[in-house]
Order: C-alpha cells, then structure tokens, then sequence
C-alpha cells in the first residue's frame, strides 16, 4: 500500500457518516494528501451510490457477462466456470463500479476459497447463492512501473485505483452483507444434492439482472406501466352530469391494479368502489360547483402504475348542500317565528324552498350561495307536547338535501301577566312580604324586582301567584319611594302598571 498520512477508506467512511459529499481547499494552507484523495474518493462514491440507487446492478443491454455455467467433467469437481458470455467480453455493474470478464475463468483459479459437497445433514438440495463481490485496489509502482515515474523525478507520487472482482459462494446460507468498500451482485444459484461433488448444469439457475442501460430501463419500465395502467373505455362515465352526493360509474381496465383512487378535477372522490377491474362506482364529492353555477371536472383514476384523466369534464351540479354536520344551522332550537340561519353551498339557485320535517318555511330576504334565512313555521309541536325533532330540508331547482343535524321545535312559552289588584300589600319597607297576582308565573326562569333590584321569592310559585321579600336599602334618609314591580321568565317580561310604596 501507498504511504497516506491516513487511510483513504478510514477517511471516507467517517466523512461518509458525517454526511459530506464534497472538499473546498482553503487559501495559504498546506495541501495534504488527505484532502486531495478524500475529495476523489467523495465524489466517486456519491456517484456510484447514485448509479446504485437508480440504475442498479447488472449486465448492460447486449452484453451477456459473468454467466456462472457448468464445466466439462474432468474440471466440474467442486468447480464451475465464469464466463464473458458469447461475445467474448462481459461487463457487470455492481455498487457503481463496473468490472469487466474476457475469458472464462474457473471458479478454484480464485483466491475465493473451496467448495463443499453438502452433507446428509443438510438440506437436499443444498442451495448456493453464487455472487459476484466488486471491490477497488490500489495499483503501485510495483505494479505499474510507470507510476515510478523514471522519466522525470524518478519516485512514485501517487497510486492508481482499479475495479476488481472476485467470484464467491454463500453455500445453504444467505449472502452476507458486504465490508466496507465491497458491493455484492447474485449471479446464480446452484441446487446441490446430498453426497454430490460435481456441479451439472441442470443444477445451475442463473440470477443476473441484464439489460441495464437506462434507455432500455425505461423502455423496459413504460412496458410495465402501459400493461398496469388505468384506462378509460367508452363511454368512460355514466352520467355525464350531477351534484354532489351522486353517484357516477366508471368504465375502464386496470382498475384492480393496487388501490384506485378517484379524483373529481383535484377533489377525492367518496364512496369509491372497485366493482371489478373494468368499473368503479364513486360519489361526487363536495367542495366543487359551491356558488350557485356548475363546475366541469375532469374525473381522474389513479393506481399503483400511474394516473388517467377523462375527456369531457364531468359537469358538476350546483345541487343544495349542507355545511358540515354540527354547523348546519343556528339556533339549533325556537319557537314558531323564530329565524333559523342556514349554512351550506348553492342556496341562491332557483326555486329555493325549506321545510322543517314537513312543514314549509318562510324565506327571509335574499339567499347568498352559502346562507339563508328562515321562519321556524307553526303546528311543528303536537298539542300536549313542549317540543318536537325535525330535519330540514332544502329544494331547489336543482335538486333536495336533508340536514344530518336535527332542529328542535319549542312550544311557545306564555309571558307572564298581571292581574286585578297586581299586589298586595300597596306599601311596606324592606323585609315585608309582598303577594303578586297574575298568570304564568310557575315558568322556568322567574324573578321579581322592585325597580332595578331583585328580590327573592318566599316558597315556590303558582301560576297566579308569587311572593316575594320586599328588597332592604331601598329607602335613605327616611323618605318614602314609589317603584314598579317587575315579573321576568322565560315566556317574557311584565311591568306593573301600579307601583308599590316603600316606607323603609
């Protein structure tokens, strides 16, 4: 080996980890040679993983290189030949680096260690897996005298690199992973029977990857992608038109080619079914045609080979449609009259009509395509009952939509009232108990107030009547004062027409 200040392996696989892939020399440093040679070897190694990753390894179209075929009988004992295939002159790319064969050579002409007859403990056949190991040396002045360069300074200045190659074989055993700066590439596998030293040619299965160059890579690629690939067949769509929520069938072949994947212009189509590899069944999505005028789109089909698009688009309909479930309406409850507001897509295309179950309701206003306001009609709630569950519905000239979320229908809650006297007694300071007349004041949510202040109530209210406390700290500096009283529930608020005298 050369005379490095370091080892050029050590040097790459440790820059390697650290994710460099290039050397910049600064200016007015020395020079070593460890960063000369490092530099190469990044870059020669960069584009070798690259080779591997995206051509791969192999022989190259045409040529017919390392093929691992059977020996006459004289030399067949634990031995097989390697050949450069009919041309002469093989090559095989392997890691990035392509070696290169231009005459037989037998397998025990290696340094690559002896072959083994499988014993009755094995299996039988054993199964050899033959591969090819790829590798770089180094080449000296020893080697090469002109490296010694006599010519001019007289003293080997540098060393050249040279692929390299060895044939081996992982005998009933996987192939192991490669050292560093190795590559592995199968050749072939050899069946050997129990007790039999002499491989045959009826054992021998070759494993090598041919043809390939990278145009015929791809050739060879859009081969399989065209056999694989979704096509549309007349009449390619049925119907031509809809709304979201319709369902359309579609006619081609290779739809059973990994999961189809259905697109409506660049929207996911729902409810997709793979009938057969000739028809899928898929549901307009939402999101399309949303502002009250049709929308065409092309419906796409995509599996594991690629993806196809009709033509004609697919004319999407501005169909009425709901906002997202949860967010469909506000309030979620009322009382006939109430205003109910709608939210979703296309509610200003013609003919709009709402029905709460199955009771029209009145329109407020001029629909945007995206909200409409409504009355909460009458007679939703059955007598006798204080409220009812309803859907909505919405219809216009391009079709109907029934709400997922459900609207409760309230009964209308009486106001509370006065009646005759409205209170007794007229007068009285803070602490008295005071008696209110009316009608409709056991309803959820009752208070009383002595003007602004609030009074509390004695024991639990009837209909007609309520007590309540007369509120203290009403009066200051002895001086009497007159105040309305006020009744508030749910159904409303009353004020008295009369007004209590507070006296203290």
């Amino acid at each position: 080996m050369a005379d490095y200040s370091v080892s050029p392996l050590d040097l790459l696989l440790s820059n390697r980890q650290k994710g460099y892939v290039g050397i910049h020399i600064e200016q007015g440093v020395p020079v070593l040679d460890r960063d000369l040679n490092l530099l190469h070897d990044l870059v020669a190694a960069t584009v070798r993983d690259v080779v591997t990753r995206y051509i791969g390894n192999g022989s190259p179209a045409g040529e017919d290189g390392f093929v691992i075929q059977a020996l006459p009988a004289a030399d067949a004992d634990q031995n097989f030949g390697i050949s450069p295939g009919a041309s002469g002159f093989g090559r095989c790319l392997v890691g990035g680096i392509e070696v290169t064969l231009d005459r037989l050579v037998q397998y025990t002409t290696q340094a690559a260690g002896p072959l083994s007859t499988p014993t009755a403990a094995q299996p039988d056949p054993r199964v050899d897996t033959v591969y090819l190991d790829v590798f770089l040396v180094e080449v000296d002045g020893l080697t090469d005298t002109d490296l010694t360069n006599a010519q001019d300074v007289g003293v080997q200045t540098s060393v050249r690199l040279k692929p390299a190659w060895v044939v081996r074989v992982a005998e009933g055993i996987p192939v192991p992973a490669p050292a560093a700066g190795h590559a592995f590439a199968t050749l072939a596998e050899i069946a050997r029977p129990r007790g039999n030293s002499v491989i045959t040619a009826s054992m021998i299965t070759d494993r090598r990857q041919r043809n390939m160059t990278v145009s015929d890579m791809e050739r060879r690629l859009r081969r399989v992608e065209n056999a694989l690939l979704p096509t549309f067949v007349a009449p390619m769509f049925a119907p031509k038109i809809g709304a979201a929520g319709s369902p359309v069938t579609i006619f081609g072949t290779n739809f059973n080619v990994g999961a189809a994947i259905v697109r409506f212009g660049e929207t996911l189509a729902t409810g997709v079914v793979v009938n057969s590899p000739t028809q899928i069944t898929a549901t307009v999505p939402r999101g399309i045609a949303t502002e009250g005028t049709a929308v065409g789109a092309f419906i796409s089909v995509e599996n594991a080979a690629g993806r196809v698009f009709t033509s004609p688009a697919f004319s999407v309909q501005p169909g009425p449609a709901f906002g997202v479930p949860g967010q469909q309406f506000t309030p979620a409850n009322g009382v006939a009259g109430a205003q109910v507001t709608l939210k979703g897509d296309n509610l200003n295309v013609s003919g709009l009509a709402v029905q709460f179950g199955t009771v029209t309701a009145t329109v407020v206003g001029s629909p945007t395509a995206h909200q409409a306001v409504v009355q909460v009609p009458p007679g939703l709630v059955p007598g006798g009952n204080a409220s009812a569950s309803v859907k909505i519905t919405i219809t216009t000239d391009q079709g109907s939509v029934v709400s997922d979320d459900t609207f409760r229908a309230d009964q209308p809650v009486p106001p509370p009232a006065f009646t005759g006297q409205q209170f007794a007694p007229k007068t009285g300071v803070g602490g008295d108990n005071i008696t209110i007349f009316g009608t409709n004041f056991n309803v959820a949510g009752l208070t009383v107030k002595f003007d602004t202040v609030t009074a509390a109530l004695v024991g639990s209210p009837t209909a007609s009547q309520v007590v309540a406390k007369v509120p203290t700290g009403m009066v200051t500096g002895g001086v009497s004062r007159t105040v309305p009283i006020t009744v508030s529930t749910a159904g409303g608020t009353v004020v008295s027409t009369s007004n209590f005298q507070v006296n203290g």
